[in-house]
């Protein structure tokens, strides 16, 4: 923290250059300039402000009302060293995808493994209709890209421009909030 105890600003793509290296690291900082030159919100978790391994937040929106969730760590493992969840919502519009972009993106269906019981959210939230395609037995999160390379990066991309409207509606909704905080 700063000397007047406010919390500095954690920069994503700073953190990205600290944690990341080689086509990881290329391919996160890809994605956060497609966040900011689309106006995507991107908002760190100021529970983890005292981590500098990693950089846990919102995007498309602020922490706990927003259309995914990046987590950056450097691991190995997944969900490292960067994944990029969609929350909890149902995605259709079957019509507006063609039949490969639809297989890419249904292949990274995130089933529910009960990673944390003791959470409502996260006791196998059912049936997700995703693209068109229904898949049972979903996470919370149904989309997990766990260290995307450089073409599923351009469907993640693709889907969060698909996704645009409803980001700008979550955005502007939060917008409203603080004006109304304010009045």
């Amino acid at each position: 923290m700063s000397e007047n105890n406010e919390m500095k600003p954690i920069v994503l793509e700073e953190r990205i250059k600290e944690i990341l290296t080689g086509e990881a690291q290329k391919n996160a900082l890809d994605f956060a300039a497609f966040l900011q030159e689309n106006d995507i919100w991107t908002e760190f978790n100021k529970d983890e402000y005292n981590n500098p391994a990693i950089w846990s937040g919102a995007v498309g929106g602020i922490v706990g009302n927003s259309i995914g969730y990046l987590f950056i760590n450097g691991n190995e493992n997944c969900p490292g060293p960067w994944t990029f969840w969609f929350n909890s919502c149902d995605f259709d519009g079957s019509d507006l995808a063609d039949e490969d972009f639809k297989q890419a993106i249904w292949a990274f269906a995130s089933p529910c493994g009960k990673c944390n019981p003791n959470w409502e959210k996260c006791r196998g939230s059912g049936k997700r209709t995703i693209l068109g395609k229904e898949f049972e037995e979903q996470c919370h999160s149904p989309l997990m890209f766990c260290n995307p390379n450089a073409e599923t990066l351009e469907n993640m991309k693709k889907f969060l421009l698909y996704l645009k409207p409803e980001i700008n509606s979550i955005q502007a909704g939060i917008e409203r909030d603080k004006a109304d905080a304010n009045a």
